[in-house]
């Protein structure tokens, strides 16, 4: 007994030790080309052992094959372990492979092409669309860039390269079978293996769930505090008339449609060669032979309701326009006509005679003209068109988009018989994607993202399916993708965390003729008349200032109802750029003394004269005014140490901004300095350093937790502070990795927890001090 039991023994241990030695190489060719040093080697062992996915006959996985949706929804398929498996057989009318796992994958509304279209079930799966499709399976309704956060921040991807952004994901990439593993491994880690599903069809409902960080999208914002970067580009080549320091035209090539058009910049000295100064103006007159031609400023605006409408941009255009000049800045806006032959053409541009040049600067040079060539060719276009160019960041509103076929000319061909795919380049949701033309046009409806900070997207047409009897005229628009901007917007928002402060404020709008290339949708009109509103001082003091400063309206009297929106729709786009004109009439107009703290608000996308803007900072100190100042556009039109000045010498802040969208964050971050009396000098808004930020209770726990936006800054600390009946009660969140915080708490160690409707997160620095903070409401979780 004994003799057989050591034998034994010595037997097992002997199997043991071979398998020991056997194991690695039986695992290393469990495919043989997916060597264990593959870095999906386990992922793919895992999905195989779980009977998700299987290899080929030839011994090999093939980790970089492109699976199909009708592979990757089979895996799905099987990984659910509800229990609720579909037939595997095909229905009558549905003779696919894997019908019966489409007819169950639309029992819970996940979002599949091959539903309608059964060629697409067999065509390579995107990335984007298996993270909209992965969000359904666990319960959540998102559009694509909302599924891409939700694949991040639930661990189940971190990109191509790991700076987790939207363009990092690579949403138009096929996923590969090494991929799937590789989601369906980390997948399993949730420890959720049941398909929830959603309600209903999936259009993004759920959204607001799930925040999208700052900077998302891969486009910088706004610089706080301002970059070391002092702005300087590589220099352009010098314009070959030696009487300018630089020349920008947008375009040199328009198209003869009737429609296209571009910006001409001249940057003038006068004729010894000297720079021109930025507060003088200049008249002189613009020619063009062929095209239609305008200053730029000759739109008219009234309003409607709360909108601000634009007339025809030419409809006062001529051959011959008088322009006026920013100091040595002359910009004019040509329009091509409608045309079926290439044209070429002249803009002259020449000294009016009328001019009453200041005594430094001599311009009869100028008397000749300076002569820009401009072409205008024929082309047909697929013309993509949007009812509306910017749209709420709600995630609800909607606008039209159209593409009409435009045969060389201008002329639309309505009877046009052919497809077209639309695509929104950072996955807005679209009614529908691909559609037929009827009349000559085709159209969709794009729904806003939902995100909380200005968001543009690039709404693309291309032509799938084409008229055979249009081949030859539009065959220049076959095979590529033709688009329209679109802007999602979400508004000023005010941090309601913080009591509201009643002060005596005053608007400084620079409406100098530069603004027609830095503003030229007019956004500091409309972002002013909301900022205005906003603040709902008690009294207003608007002005806008070119050559010199003037008062939009009169200023009300303290303490009466002082509603100023509709006079900024007076900011015009003409003349110099003199600050101090502007500061003078502003600050002339403050009550001495005042019922309240004094504040304004200078927005500029130029230079000055820096001895004159100093002599208005010491006015300004001398009557306790805090000037905060916006600098929009390229910075080496911009003199930041200037308005750097003026707002550090007030008490005051300075926001650099690049483009014109992102006005309101600017304003927001001023509310919320006014406000809370807190700086934020690494966010436009101090809600941004926090994505996705959770409050959450059950029966028995309460859960806190945030995504710190590295982009605001290095974020030390995060508190929850709730106020209780005897003060604040603050929780310190704990560094969970991957910038996330969170703390779990039993119910019974939240003192009067039931008591609370919401809990603020503040965010700390190194140093201690606060760089962001938000409100969150009490929300019970869902398990």
């Amino acid at each position: 007994m004994t003799f057989f039991t050591k034998r034994t023994v010595s037997l097992l241990i002997m199997v043991l030790l071979l398998s020991s030695l056997l194991n690695p190489a039986s695992a290393a060719s469990l495919f043989k080309d997916v060597p264990a040093s593959h870095w999906a080697y386990s992922s793919i062992e895992w999905a195989v052992q779980r009977g998700l996915v299987k290899g080929y006959s030839d011994g090999t996985y093939a980790p970089q094959r492109s699976l199909t949706e009708a592979e990757f929804i089979t895996m799905l398929i099987r990984y659910d372990c509800t229990g609720k498996k579909p037939s595997s057989l095909p229905t009558a009318s549905d003779k696919h492979w894997a019908a019966s796992s489409y007819q169950y994958a639309k029992s819970k509304n996940l979002p599949l092409k091959g539903y309608s279209d059964r060629t697409l079930r067999d065509k390579p799966i995107a990335r984007g669309q298996v993270a909209r499709i992965v969000a359904a399976f666990e319960g959540f309704d998102l559009t694509q860039p909302h599924a891409v956060q939700y694949m991040y921040k639930e661990n189940l991807s971190s990109g191509m390269t790991g700076k987790k952004d939207y363009n990092d994901y690579s949403v138009d990439r096929s996923l590969t079978r090494a991929e799937a593993a590789a989601f369906f491994y980390r997948l399993s880690k949730h420890g959720q293996c049941g398909m929830i599903g959603l309600s209903s069809s999936a259009i993004g409902r759920d959204d607001d769930q799930v925040s999208l960080p700052l900077h998302f999208f891969g486009d910088e914002v706004i610089d706080f505090p301002p970059s070391k970067d002092n702005g300087q580009t590589s220099p352009s080549p010098k314009p070959a008339d030696s009487r300018l320091e630089d020349l920008e035209v947008e375009k040199s090539t328009l198209i003869a449609n009737g429609v296209d058009s571009t910006l001409i910049t001249l940057k003038l000295k006068d004729c010894y060669g000297n720079p021109i100064p930025y507060d003088e103006s200049l008249y002189f007159y613009a020619s063009s032979k062929g095209g239609a031609i305008s200053t730029g400023d000759d739109r008219l605006f009234y309003m409607h309701g709360d909108e601000q409408k634009e007339t025809t941009a030419f409809k006062n255009t001529s051959t011959e326009v008088l322009a006026e000049t920013d100091g040595p800045e002359l910009t004019i806006k040509v329009k091509a006509p409608a045309a079926n032959r290439t044209q070429t053409d002249t803009i002259s541009f020449k000294i009016s005679p009328y001019q009453e040049t200041p005594s430094n600067i001599s311009t009869a040079c100028y008397r000749e003209p300076v002569n820009i060539p401009l072409t205008y060719e024929p082309q047909a276009e697929l013309r993509v068109e949007t009812a509306s160019k910017m749209l709420p960041a709600d995630g609800v509103s909607t606008t039209r988009v159209t593409a009409t076929i435009v045969r060389p000319g201008g002329q639309a061909i309505t009877d046009f018989n052919g497809r077209v795919r639309f695509k929104s380049a950072n996955g807005a949701y679209l009614s529908n994607q691909e559609v037929s033309f009827s009349n000559g046009i085709a159209s969709t409806t794009v729904r806003a993202l939902s995100t909380s900070y200005p968001v543009t997207d690039d709404i693309s047409a291309q032509l799938i399916q084409t008229d055979p009897r249009y081949a030859t005229e539009i065959g220049s628009v076959l095979g590529k993708s033709h688009s329209s901007e679109i802007v999602y917007d979400p508004g000023i928002n005010i941090n309601t965390s913080c009591p509201r402060q009643d002060v005596e404020a005053a608007f400084i709008i620079d409406s100098s003729a530069s603004m027609k290339t830095s503003d030229p949708e007019r956004l500091r009109v409309s972002k002013t008349r909301e900022f205005a509103l906003a603040l709902n001082a008690p009294r207003n003091i608007p002005v806008a200032f070119g050559s010199s400063g003037y008062l939009l309206r009169m200023p009300g009297r303290v303490g009466a109802p002082d509603r100023i929106e509709d006079s900024f729709y007076n900011v015009t786009q003409t003349g110099g750029t003199n600050i101090s004109k502007g500061l003078e009439r502003a600050l002339g107009q403050f009550t001495n003394p005042s019922s309240y703290p004094k504040v304004a608000i200078l927005l500029t996308d130029g230079k000055s004269n820096e001895n004159q803007v100093l002599s208005m900072i010491e006015k300004a100190r001398n009557q306790s005014i805090k000037i905060y100042t916006i600098g929009l556009g390229p910075k080496k039109d911009l003199n930041e140490s200037l308005l750097q000045k003026i707002a550090n010498e007030t008490g005051g802040q300075y926001f650099y901004v690049k483009k014109n969208i992102e006005i309101g964050m600017a304003y927001e971050s001023i509310l919320n300095n006014i406000f809370c009396g807190v700086s934020y000098p690494s966010c436009a808004y101090a809600g941004h350093v926090f994505s996705s930020p959770k409050i959450e209770f059950t029966n028995t726990d309460v859960y806190m937790s945030t995504f710190a936006n590295e982009n605001c800054g290095e974020v030390a600390k995060v508190i929850v502070r709730f106020q209780s009946l005897n003060g604040y009660v603050d929780y310190t969140l704990i560094p969970r990795g991957q910038n996330v915080f969170a703390l779990k708490k039993g119910m019974y160690e939240v003192a009067d927890f039931s008591l609370y409707r919401d809990g603020i997160f503040i965010a700390y620095n190194s140093e201690g001090s606060i760089i962001g903070q938000v409100k969150v409401p009490i929300n019970s979780r869902v398990e």
